[in-house]
């Protein structure tokens, strides 16, 4: 035990200092320093979104919770980074460089994520290839940009991709070991991860449905084939994911219940209001209003394809639009794709795709692992952990179907796919790689025979 201990905590000082080191590699973009004060932050040249969860953070830690006026905050996102920001500034004092303290928070949420992949890792390969292979991600500008450098770190939307991606590979470890705990963990980390931002509360949703959805075709595909439940582990794999659905579900009650309080409403934010309020504006209104991001990103397609509903604010005019126009939509959203998935963070958060080899390259290089990942798949479907990947996987571009459909496209919504992308590619590899020499070492010892 105090072999596996020491071992486990060289492991964590070990990704911790790497990470620590790759946050010095600054890739070239417009960042504030990272030990700026925030109110030298708050007229740094940066787009609003920091800058409103800062003053937000502010507020919660100098009033308590925030002022009426500043109350539609917390109806456009969760309350997650603004209290952990607020925590800051009340424990620290609203000089600390409180960028700093959230890189120190992040490594410390990036080691463990990492303790997590690797532990899940040491199952299919050797000990030093589980130790170094999560930090391949990190190569990449897109990760480290986004998880451990000043602009990042100013969203909060790291701990939502490091809390995430954690969820997945603990839940994974809970199939391994059948163990309750790691599963109702993983189910925790999901719920912290739809704190910090709420797009990963739509993935929650979109998990709870497709569990209930596959577990239907699991008890139908058993009961079709006249197969006994005994004969597999996936009513076990199936054991474990319904309770990290359950824990999610549970703790993310208490603010769908806040909001039930506050305004009569169980939804998690009201995002979905503007995105059709803006979808049904015209053009030129959208540019007058600062709203140019919304047009360059498909926001403003029921208008756009329905010029008799512009103007219009009832939300059925946006679905309808939609389900008149789907094939044009998808199309004209597909079109916009490319421009989104290619661009160089050194312009982030503009739409500007310069000759940049290197994030060019990455990009590309993504993107092959994120088709890889789909064989892979394939590869390792009669793994024990296939069930759970095709539950996760299925559902994570499903609910990201969903929401670029909906949604206008910008650079940053297509990080977490690109970050998440290369964990999973990495983690199926190894998979079907120790498959791949288990049946090669099985038919040495056959042939042998």
């Amino acid at each position: 035990m105090k072999k596996i201990t020491t071992e486990r905590v060289s492991a964590a000082a070990f990704y911790a200092v790497i990470l620590f080191a790759i946050s010095f590699a600054r890739d070239r973009a417009v960042q504030p320093d990272l030990w700026i004060s925030v109110s030298d932050f708050l007229n740094f040249s940066i787009i609003n979104d920091p800058k409103t969860f800062a003053r937000a953070g502010l507020e919660v830690a100098e009033q308590g919770w925030l002022t009426q006026p500043s109350a539609w905050i917390f109806n456009l996102w969760p309350p997650g980074f603004v209290l952990l920001l607020s925590g800051i500034f009340k424990l620290f004092g609203i000089g600390v460089p409180f960028l700093a303290v959230l890189l120190g928070l992040t490594i410390a949420a990036g080691a463990f994520m990492l303790m997590t992949v690797r532990r899940y890792l040491s199952f299919y390969v050797s000990a030093p290839v589980a130790l170094l292979l999560p930090l391949v991600p990190f190569i990449f500008p897109v990760t480290r940009f986004f998880l451990l450098q000043p602009v990042g770190l100013s969203f909060g939307e790291g701990f939502s991709v490091i809390f995430f991606i954690t969820f997945a590979f603990l839940l994974l470890i809970a199939v391994k070991n059948r163990s309750m705990i790691q599963a109702l963990a993983s189910g925790g980390f999901l719920a912290l991860a739809a704190y910090f931002r709420s797009q990963y509360e739509l993935i929650a949703l979109v998990l709870s449905f497709g569990f209930f959805g596959l577990l239907v075709l699991v008890v139908l595909a058993d009961v079709f084939l006249k197969r006994k439940p005994a004969e597999s582990n996936k009513y076990q794999a199936l054991k474990m994911m319904a309770l990290a659905v359950l824990a999610a579900q549970l703790l993310m009650l208490p603010w769908r219940i806040y909001h039930y309080v506050d305004s009569g409403r169980w939804g998690w934010v009201q995002t979905q209001e503007i995105v059709i309020r803006n979808a049904l504006l015209p053009e030129e209104k959208l540019f007058e209003m600062g709203g140019d991001f919304v047009v360059l990103g498909g926001g403003h397609l029921a208008c756009k394809f329905e010029p008799d509903y512009c103007g219009k604010t009832e939300s059925s005019f946006f679905y309808r639009a939609l389900f008149d126009h789907f094939g044009e939509w998808i199309e004209y959203k597909a079109s916009l794709a490319k421009s989104f998935w290619f661009p160089t963070i050194r312009y982030f958060p503009k739409l500007l795709a310069e000759d940049v080899p290197a994030d060019y390259l990455g990009n590309s290089i993504i993107l092959i692992l994120f088709a890889a990942s789909l064989y892979f798949l394939c590869v390792a479907r009669k793994s024990s952990d296939f069930l759970v990947y095709f539950w996760i996987l299925s559902s994570f571009y499903a609910c990201f179907f969903v929401i670029f459909v909906l949604v206008q496209f910008e650079v940053r919504y297509f990080f977490l796919p690109k970050i998440f992308s290369i964990f999973i590619a990495l983690a199926l590899a190894s998979v079907a790689w120790s498959a791949r020499a288990k049946r090669g070492a099985a038919g040495a010892v056959t042939r042998a025979d």
